[in-house]
């Protein structure tokens, strides 16, 4: 199957704080319109751990109306393998082809328990899961000198990586324990070297908002132009430098607010942007964005 760019979905939420599924379909109508391959739903940039429960089934039953137009991923992870395997059956009823999940966090889990909680995923649906790798995030590394970990990328249970973390090395050696793992980058900032070490297309938040310009540095690198992917790349990392600095979230929802998508706030204990941090932000989109 080739692949490209998938968006990394932001929740519009309305003025009452519940999802805004009218401004949810429109952003996803932009992004097709773009040239999304698909959509990886109640991620990171999905707000998933402030989400309630029927707010996350009710996002994938939204995105599911979209299911023959392009490939989507549903997010499954959480604290515990009940929920996860809930949040999995039921978006594989929805007709969901692709189950990703974080690793469990909090309580420090052995490899071995970890490696159980993918495979009771993957048995719940009928086939391998992505493992979402954001360490940043989860505060869980992978030692890949670990037998449980080597066995569970080789089991099966995982179908791919969702690679949200600089070290490609570490990219490159998962495939090595299994050839037939899919790979998609999970920073944006790093595109051009991640295409260089073979990752199969992207996952990324800023998309909701800058994918035709992440699209021209994937087409740039495809068709042999690396200098032009990289001038390129430069101009996204300018933006991505800022957007991190004053809050990835909160910013890439300002800018998409900024340009009449009416997205909200991120949930709390999110802060919206300062005037200060906001001008900041609209001052080097306006200067780096390629559409």
């Amino acid at each position: 199957m080739e692949e490209g760019l998938y968006v990394a979905s932001m929740v519009p939420f309305d003025e009452d704080g519940k999802v805004n599924d009218a401004v949810a379909r429109e952003m996803i109508e932009t992004n097709l319109a773009e040239g999304a391959a698909g959509f990886f739903v109640a991620g990171s940039s999905g707000e998933c751990f402030l989400l309630t429960p029927e707010e996350h089934l009710h996002l994938f039953e939204l995105f599911a109306e979209y299911k023959d137009r392009c490939t989507l991923f549903a997010h499954v992870g959480s604290c515990g393998t009940d929920e996860s395997v809930r949040y999995a059956k039921a978006a594989a009823d929805m007709g969901y082809e692709r189950i990703a999940a974080t690793p469990p966090i909090y309580f420090g889990y052995s490899s071995a328990a970890v490696a159980g909680y993918y495979d009771d995923i993957a048995s719940a649906v009928g086939h391998g899961v992505y493992y979402y790798n954001i360490p940043m995030n989860t505060k869980r590394t992978l030692n890949l000198y670990d037998a449980d970990t080597r066995a569970m990328f080789a089991s099966g249970s995982i179908a791919g990586v969702k690679h949200t973390n600089l070290d490609l090395y570490e990219m490159e050696r998962l495939r090595a324990i299994n050839p037939e793992l899919k790979c998609f980058g999970g920073f944006e900032n790093e595109m051009v070297a991640f295409l260089a070490m073979g990752c199969d297309g992207f996952i990324g938040s800023t998309f909701n908002f800058m994918l035709p310009h992440y699209l021209k540095i994937y087409e740039a690198f495809n068709a042999g132009r690396i200098e032009e992917a990289r001038e390129l790349q430069v101009k996204a990392n300018n933006i991505m430098e800022a957007i991190m600095g004053e809050g990835l979230f909160p910013s890439i929802k300002h800018i998409l607010s900024a340009h009449g998508v009416a997205v909200g706030e991120m949930r709390r204990p999110f802060q919206p942007l300062s005037p200060k941090a906001a001008a900041h932000v609209d001052s080097v989109v306006a200067e780096n964005l390629v559409r």
